[in-house]
């Protein structure tokens, strides 16, 4: 039976950015994706300045496909107060970065192909056994392996193959109805995070148009996702507003359930689970996948500070999760709180939303704070 020292389950972004990171000379990793090949997803992602940075450090940056966010602009509908979050506070040219799917991935297969770090497309796992040397996986083709660390980055669907492994999980009950759009007037950078009774609202510049996040009750998007296009643009033009200008064209849409989901611990025996498969957010604020590239950031440390032969001993997962705890705790936790105060107007009435944003515009400690823990997560104790 093969052998390696590390195993990843999961070959997306946050599973390769971990390979990339962790890759260094004497040290066996593999990739096992059960995709068949290379994905087609046509999302659209929202990148914090640290994640550029960690990926700047696994030599995956797609720069010519990056699009900067030099500012964000808070609001709500109907009511009062906003706020502006500026790049150009926090010291930086850009906040984020918006980038496509595609583009990530296939930076991501350059770096691996370069690390010569296999990715096994078409491996389904169906069975994982942890022991107290090795984690043995088994996949539906046959093929067998043993790793010293094994880590699961494959969005939560071989965690029950764990004792112990469970999940809180929370149906918001609403649908992101989600597209390109393009305006009569350039973004010039900026992005939009815009309040409603209904749930939030995003705008991300892309290139030269914007990626549209729209919340909506499940028969909302569905009634959304059949109007004709002229429709479509005057009711996303009436719920947001003209703060961008006016809505001209829309692409393709689509529509996703939102649901919370957090793992109980993000490590077991000889197992560290990350990204998605640890927590998997609502979109609102932009930290799901931000939060994972942490995690894959946290953990290649920990690889590169660990003797070979303790890779996935108990003293290193148990660092792990303590440097992690903090910062995932409060990413689902924060993310939660706003969905629910800002999506539900019996939680914080629109006066109330108001005078948040409102403080936050006067005080700009407060903003720059917010935009510090937007940008790198809670700080490890």
């Amino acid at each position: 039976m093969a052998r390696v020292d590390v195993a990843i389950v999961g070959a997306g972004p946050v599973g390769a950015t971990l390979a990339a990171l962790a890759a260094r000379e004497g040290l066996s990793l593999e990739l096992f994706e059960a995709r068949p090949g290379l994905s087609s997803d046509r999302r659209t992602l929202a990148l914090s300045h640290a994640s550029r940075e960690r990926l700047e450090e696994a030599r995956a940056w797609p720069a010519d496909h990056a699009t900067p966010i030099t500012s964000i602009h808070v609001s709500q509908r109907g009511g009062p107060g906003r706020t502006l979050i500026e790049a150009s506070e926090q010291g930086l040219a850009a906040l984020g970065h918006t980038v496509p799917f595609s583009a990530l991935e296939a930076e991501l297969g350059k770096r691996l192909r370069e690390s010569a770090i296999p990715v096994r497309y078409g491996e389904s796992c169906s069975a994982i056994a942890l022991g107290e040397e090795w984690a043995r996986l088994t996949f539906a083709s046959g093929r067998e392996i043993e790793a010293r660390l094994l880590v699961l980055a494959d969005g939560g669907a071989n965690a029950g193959k764990i004792p112990g492994i469970a999940f809180h999980e929370k149906d918001y009950a609403q649908q992101a109805v989600v597209c390109s759009v393009r305006c009569d007037r350039p973004h010039g950078g900026r992005a939009y995070e815009r309040f409603t009774p209904r749930g939030p609202m995003a705008l991300l510049p892309v290139e030269e148009r914007y990626a549209l996040v729209w919340t909506a009750s499940p028969d909302d998007a569905k009634r959304l996702l059949a109007l004709e296009d002229a429709d479509f643009l005057a009711q996303l033009q009436d719920a947001f507003g003209d703060r961008a200008g006016r809505f001209v064209e829309c692409g393709p849409r689509g529509a996703f359930p939102l649901r919370l989901r957090a793992i109980n611990s993000p490590t077991a025996l000889r197992t560290a689970i990350i990204g998605n498969a640890a927590q998997a957010l609502h979109p609102i604020a932009g930290q799901g996948l931000n939060l994972g590239l942490r995690d894959a950031g946290e953990l290649a440390a920990a690889i590169a500070g660990t003797p070979r032969e303790a890779l996935g001993g108990e003293a290193m997962l148990a660092a792990y999760r303590a440097a992690r705890r903090r910062d995932a705790g409060r990413g689902v936790a924060f993310t939660d709180l706003l969905v629910s105060l800002f999506g539900d107007a019996r939680r914080l009435p629109t006066w109330g939303r108001g005078l948040a944003l409102t403080a936050l515009d006067l005080f700009p400690p407060a903003r720059r704070l917010l935009a510090e823990r937007m940008i790198h997560g809670a700080p490890s104790p």
